[in-house]
């Protein structure tokens, strides 16, 4: 059937339409050309304290699965893949934690967290909320809606970062009922002392720009979506001139659509240079990879696009996780990359996988992160981090300027409620380990709203690590757990957030 409105589709969508396509062998002819170029003219400036007037909780929703898996990867058994070194000792510290944004009648999420010099911000779907770094709440919850501008469109997939590099914070939301990705930039360091100028990159009519991701370098912002009809279409991105978005004047851009990528993952430059990196993992018959995007130049000036597939250690689809006290399985998601950072010349991604933990014969969910050094285009840290007898899924990393990894993740087993862990990899340790885990939030039931649960229970898509820019060597993290709290209407238990700040 041919369903000519969008609203249509996305409605089917909506009601539980995953899309499971064969990843093609990916075509790395280097070519640059652009699909469209021009300017995008501001649409209005916003404020958070305004949005917090206005706050209210929506109806109950799901969001929807858009997914691409590979059959070859469940054909294959995970054997050559390095697993982790576990080390006995950590030397990374809680500092602090607290209760983030609660349940709005929405499943998953989507958690987020940035941090600025005083304050830290917390995304979820609908909802946003700042708080001093002392825990106290700076005003109440804000609307998105009424942040970005969408009234009462389809919204969903926030992100949002604070750039060192620039001293502003910087945002974006799905519009799935318009196909836009709206964006919105700060005028001052203070994210609720000023105003937000709101941007938007529009599709063809056709599609919807699933889950945006955003990622900036010294003169450039990218945002990357995964372009749906009722088929994924093809991955979409737009490089966009910063300097132009920081004085919230009109900004000129590039776009490119690529049919043979997938999940492309613009990363967070956390050291100031002018070129943007982007990464998705692929797998082909000539095995897997992590293939590198490099984007130099800033429009309207030329800007080049080079793309380097770095092989990688098997790369697999994760499988659902088991959590105690139900019946229902977690939904993992896919291999997708979850976060990636880059600093001083080296790469570092984290995505769910599939492996066979140390001592565990059960094919778990886990943690696949692999370190990429950006001048010679290979690969220096490729391993899997699992915990026999667990699941883990959902990671988000940060490297600090003393060299510290964190890494914070999602856990659970048929002993284990939804939680919450982190671990480290400091400058010292060897390659390719971790140190002795730390759960930061333990949950305290499981995770299953009835009309999130389908042959799985939605959950993540994504947790959110950012540095402390007032305290470099800590960063505050943000993901989901499960508080034991009940669905007002009868739809089961529902999920929590919780913040830490973590020193490494």
């Amino acid at each position: 059937m041919k369903y000519t409105s969008r609203m249509q589709r996305f409605a089917i969508l909506v009601f539980g339409l995953a899309v499971f396509l064969i990843i093609f062998p990916l075509n790395h002819s280097g070519a640059t050309a652009w699909d469209s170029t021009g300017k995008i003219i501001p649409e209005k400036k916003s404020s958070i304290n305004e949005s917090q007037q206005v706050y209210k909780a929506k109806e109950r929703r799901v969001i929807p699965i858009f997914r691409q898996k590979n059959p070859e990867r469940d054909l294959i058994t995970p054997t050559d893949q390095t697993q982790a070194r576990q080390l006995s000792s950590n030397n990374f510290t809680l500092l602090s934690s607290m209760e983030g944004l609660g349940y709005d009648y929405v499943t998953p999420p989507d958690v987020q967290i940035a941090a600025g010099p005083s304050e830290i911000m917390e995304m979820d779907n609908l909802q946003g909320q700042v708080w001093a770094k002392s825990g106290i709440p700076i005003g109440g919850p804000f609307d998105l809606a009424t942040f970005f501008g969408t009234g009462s469109d389809f919204i969903s997939d926030p992100k949002v970062v604070y750039d060192s590099l620039s001293g502003r914070w910087i945002a974006s939301i799905l519009d799935a009922s318009q196909g836009t990705v709206k964006i919105a930039v700060s005028d001052t360091n203070n994210a609720t002392g000023g105003v937000f100028c709101l941007y938007s990159v529009s599709t063809d009519s056709n599609v919807i720009p699933d889950q945006p991701i955003i990622g900036v370098s010294g003169d450039k912002i990218a945002v990357s979506t995964n372009d749906f009809d009722y088929q994924f279409e093809h991955t979409q991105f737009w490089v966009l001139n910063k300097t132009d978005m920081l004085s919230c004047e009109p900004t000129s851009f590039v776009t490119k659509t690529m049919a043979g990528q997938f999940s492309t993952h613009p990363a967070q430059s956390l050291s100031n240079d002018t070129t943007l990196f982007m990464v998705d993992t692929s797998h082909n018959a000539n095995g897997s990879f992590i293939n590198v995007f490099e984007i130099n130049g800033v429009p309207p000036n030329p800007v080049s696009l080079s793309i380097t597939p770095v092989p990688t250690s098997p790369i697999f689809d994760p499988p659902s996780a088991f959590q105690r006290g139900s019946k229902y399985l977690l939904d993992t998601g896919d291999s997708r990359i979850q976060d990636a950072t880059w600093s001083t010349g080296k790469l570092w991604t984290a995505f769910t996988d599939s492996c066979f933990p140390t001592n565990d014969s059960v094919t778990r969910s886990c943690v696949h992160l692999v370190s990429i050094g950006t001048d010679t285009m290979n690969a220096t840290q490729d391993f899997d981090y699992g915990i026999a007898g667990k699941y883990l899924f959902y990671p988000a990393l940060r490297q600090m300027p003393n060299g510290n990894l964190i890494v914070l993740y999602g856990f659970s087993s048929p002993n284990d409620y939804p939680s919450i862990g982190v671990t480290e990899q400091s400058s010292s340790d060897p390659p390719n380990s971790v140190e002795f885990p730390m759960v930061v939030k333990k949950g305290v039931a499981p995770v299953e709203l009835s009309y999130g649960c389908f042959s799985t229970c939605r959950y993540g898509d994504y947790f959110g690590v950012a540095i402390d820019p007032s305290n470099t060597d800590a960063v505050y993290g943000a993901g989901e757990f499960g508080p034991g709290i009940k669905d007002q209407e009868g739809f089961g238990l529902a999920w929590g957030t919780e913040i830490v700040h973590i020193k490494g």
